[in-house]
């Protein structure tokens, strides 16, 4: 009689522990698929805050400012070695060695991804005079209205009533890697790197003979803006 009260007790431990296994199977699943959910929901909320968050950044007007095209110094002594003059059309001033500044007509900048587009005023001329003093033939054109477009391919413009067709894209600007310096309602975008497009390339080469090729770096291009919100 102990020892049928003693197998009966060690079935009933061993269907105990069964269970309990079982249970100990059934709830792990269910506890990583409950952690799963959480971690899913987590991320989500996460990303929803970052796309708030980057919502709050919009773009401001710029009232003021200016725009700087610095030529690089190989571009430099290419035109020069060209006999090409540079020069500033008011109100846009400096000299071809040190960079040509153009005053900000208007536009929209982006102060947290510098994402935006500008207009300036004033222009540069560039002439070439061919054959001995007084008796000299020479080419000149003008280009104005400089617009810079800043995003995921950012380019700088000008138009010329010398060109076909008149406004045409100068030089790509390099925007990447390159953050937006914001000092109250002062943002500057410093050091973009411009390379030629093929009709920038083809502008110069009127001048300067087929020394410029496509995708070559002419220099730089600083943004100085003064916006309200």
């Amino acid at each position: 009689m102990v020892r049928l009260i003693r197998t009966r007790a060690v079935l009933v431990s061993a269907v105990s522990l069964l269970t309990l296994c079982a249970a100990s199977t059934v709830s792990v699943p269910s506890a990583l698929a409950a952690s799963a959910h959480l971690s899913k929901k987590a991320k989500k909320h996460k990303k929803g805050g970052k796309k708030k968050a980057a919502k709050k950044v919009a773009s401001v007007r710029v009232m003021a400012g200016t725009e700087t095209l610095l030529f690089s110094t190989q571009a430099v002594q290419a035109l020069e070695k060209a006999d090409v003059s540079v020069a500033a059309v008011s109100p846009a001033t400096g000299v071809l060695a040190s960079g040509f500044v153009f005053s900000l007509a208007g536009g929209t900048l982006n102060p947290a991804t510098g994402f935006g587009s500008l207009t300036t005023t004033g222009g540069l001329t560039f002439s070439r005079s061919v054959g001995p003093p007084g008796f000299s033939l020479g080419s000149e054109a003008t280009i104005s209205e400089a617009l810079l477009g800043l995003g995921s391919a950012s380019m700088l413009s000008f138009t010329s009533q010398q060109a076909t067709p008149p406004k045409f894209s100068f030089a790509s600007v390099a925007l990447k890697a390159v953050h937006p310096f914001v000092d109250g309602s002062a943002i500057t975008l410093t050091n973009l790197r411009a390379s030629l497009t093929a009709t920038g390339a083809q502008f110069l080469n009127e001048f300067a003979g087929a020394v410029f090729t496509s995708g070559e770096a002419v220099g730089s291009v600083t943004v100085q803006v003064s916006s309200s919100s």
